[in-house]
């Protein structure tokens, strides 16, 4: 596999060659959404019920996923573009169930029978770095799917009120969530970017070639540097245009 290093020493694929005639800044002109995905303190503090998987230790590493990610928030924010959040339970007794998602959901938290109700409450919680720059008027959406944000919520709703033509994805789990998110995206007719390096998952050997398969499919993968420069190139052009 074919995959260049960027300033971050991030698994961020080389652009595949379909890309080569997609104008970025032109897909972040449009109105746009970063989308953010699983900021939560179940799988960024160290007292987590996913701390197992370390991304709590790993994504804060220099220009890591979550240095990363505020960057992009404060990169959205100054090319007046949306920022909406997600949030999750790992805990899902109340949640419909098939008999294969009682088996898995039951097996997630299978170790976990003496946490009580605010120690779920706090699980689902935003990690405080996150917390410290969410704004009252960005979208945060609570979904119950097993990891699909477009299933069960009201996120193209919003999408559709706000003319919002391109995602900008972010976040956790790579090779769960935001793939599904990119996948989807493109079919419901958005056009979706990830960014690479603003993103985990569960098993860091997973992360490379999870990226790889949505470059060559799905959507283009790019790092938080380019995106951080499209986005206000995409700004300079709605300004020259005259665009709200």
């Amino acid at each position: 596999m074919n995959v260049a290093v960027n300033l971050n020493a991030s698994k961020v694929p080389v652009p595949h060659a379909q890309w080569n005639t997609l104008d970025l800044a032109e897909a972040l002109a449009y109105p746009t959404l970063l989308l953010v995905i699983g900021q939560s303190n179940s799988i960024l503090t160290a007292t987590g019920a996913q701390a197992h998987e370390r991304l709590w230790e790993r994504t804060r590493s220099v220009d890591g996923p979550l240095p990363n990610t505020l960057r992009l928030v404060e990169a959205a924010r100054a090319a007046d573009q949306r920022v909406g959040w997600t949030r999750y339970d790992l805990i899902r007794t109340p949640y419909p169930q098939t008999l294969v998602d009682r088996a898995q959901y039951n097996y997630w938290v299978k170790d976990k029978a003496d946490w009580t109700q605010d120690d779920w409450q706090r699980d689902a919680d935003l990690v405080a770095e996150i917390e410290a720059v969410r704004h009252p008027n960005d979208l945060t959406l609570f979904y119950a799917t097993l990891g699909n944000v477009f299933l069960g919520t009201l996120l193209t709703q919003h999408l559709a009120a706000w003319g919002v033509r391109t995602l900008l994805l972010a976040g956790y789990h790579l090779d769960w969530c935001i793939e599904q998110a990119a996948r989807t995206s493109r079919d419901l007719g958005y056009n979706p970017i990830v960014v690479g390096d603003a993103t985990g998952a569960g098993r860091e050997i997973d992360e490379a070639p999870t990226l790889e398969r949505i470059n060559t499919f799905f959507a283009p993968v790019i790092t938080t540097e380019e995106a951080v420069r499209l986005l206000a190139a995409g700004k300079d052009r709605r300004t020259t245009r005259g665009w709200p």
